[in-house]
């Protein structure tokens, strides 16, 4: 077996086994790392490192160097955030053969059917010790391996390798199949409640409804049908009892707050919903970050929130080292506006990139990488930054497609 074989075999094992089991990603980036390392010295792959990939590897400077300026400097954070490097370099490694993307794709969708049935019977054997609780089938007790946005953002991807066909094996197999998966993989949301994931999925039909039927009803028509779809995509969802309470409280809240945020965020009582602490965590995070325009370095965030918190009498939630729930006020309230800049700057360049290279997949990601970045702080996690810088970077080496 040559050395490219065997880091494809590891790689499309990677982007599945990770997700059934997060400890993997660690040591088996490290083991892809050391197989292209050897090939490049039997000179059986290039180095060849993309610009596209730089803003990653500068963010990741920011990272480290805001530990000497952060007042409580958090190590194990900065080893997290070892993926700006980890990928950029693996995928810098040009072998002969292209990357096996449908492969990578086909192990990250088996996954999540793999997810789906350990989240049934996790709710199951909940159900059995709680009795007959429908909370069992919802939220965290239906996700427990994932946080049910994350989970909620793989589901997204299958769906987007599904569409597009991008998906080895299936691609090959009757149409139906593909459509089967993508409407089990839509119904999880259900269970999830993940009001990002609603959004980014009902986005996701709703593009790839206009892009494929612009050619056949034009323009307007195709803008008219995917905003059905997506519109059609928001009612079902709101079938759902759980999603339906939170958009409910979501609109009510935000009516309060828009009326007179300070009365909001200060006059609220504990136990506070989930979408009462995201406005107090965003208002708390936007006096953060215009105090200190500068960031108060990785690891200086959380203490300063739950300080907010105490002052504002939430002394319950302080307890719960809370992130503010969006990744701009993350990196913006972490390594200052700075940081922000670069971020954003980094998403402009992705989209131009995708939308030059006419890579349809790689674009839908980004925009639900977006989507998702407003509501969680997205690359705080494990689950989110291995996630979403492996697919980047792999989908970024993809070559321009010169026809739809």
């Amino acid at each position: 077996m040559n050395l490219q074989r065997l880091f494809n075999i590891i790689l499309v094992a990677f982007c599945g086994s990770w997700l059934l089991w997060k400890g993997l990603s660690g040591p088996l980036l490290i083991l892809l790392l050391g197989i292209a390392l050897v090939g490049n010295l039997k000179k059986e792959n290039q180095v060849q490192f993309q610009l596209i990939h730089a803003p990653w590897v500068l963010l990741f400077v920011l990272y480290a160097c805001s530990l000497y300026w952060s007042g409580t400097p958090d190590w194990s954070a900065l080893e997290r955030k070892l993926a700006f490097l980890a990928f950029p370099l693996l995928f810098a490694f040009k072998w002969k053969n292209p990357l096996p993307l449908a492969q990578m794709w086909l192990a990250h969708t088996l996954a999540c059917l793999v997810l789906i049935a350990i989240a049934y019977y996790d709710a199951i054997m909940c159900q059995l010790t709680l009795g007959n609780s429908v909370r069992c089938f919802s939220t965290t007790y239906f996700s427990q391996l994932h946080h049910p946005s994350y989970f909620s953002a793989f589901l997204i991807f299958a769906i987007i390798g599904l569409l597009l066909g991008k998906v080895a094996w299936f691609r090959l197999q009757p149409r139906w199949l593909s459509w089967l998966l993508i409407m089990l993989f839509a119904a999880m949301h259900l269970h999830l409640g993940a009001l990002a994931g609603i959004i980014a999925l009902g986005s996701v039909l709703m593009i790839f409804a206009i892009y494929y039927s612009i050619q056949y009803f034009g323009t307007t028509k195709s803008i008219l049908l995917g905003s059905l779809i997506l519109i059609v995509s928001i009612v079902l969802a709101l079938f759902s009892k759980d999603i339906r309470l939170d958009a409910q409280n979501a609109a009510q809240f935000t009516s309060s707050y828009l009326e007179n945020p300070t009365k909001f965020v200060e006059g609220r009582k504990e136990p506070l919903q989930g979408n009462e602490v995201r406005l107090i965590l965003w208002t708390a995070s936007v006096e953060i970050g215009t105090a200190h325009p500068f960031g108060l370095g990785l690891g200086g965030l959380e203490p300063a929130l739950s300080q907010k918190l105490i002052a504002w009498d939430y002394p319950q939630q302080a307890k719960k080292e809370f992130n503010p729930h969006n990744q701009f006020l993350q990196i913006w309230n972490e390594v200052g506006l700075l940081g922000l800049v670069i971020f954003i700057g980094i998403l402009y360049v992705v989209l131009q990139q995708f939308y030059i290279k006419r890579q349809l997949s790689g674009f839908l990601l980004t925009l639900v990488f977006i989507i998702f970045c407003l509501f969680e702080s997205i690359l705080q996690r494990e689950s989110g930054i291995v996630f979403f810088l492996c697919w980047f970077t792999a989908l970024s080496m993809q070559p321009k497609i010169t026809a739809p």
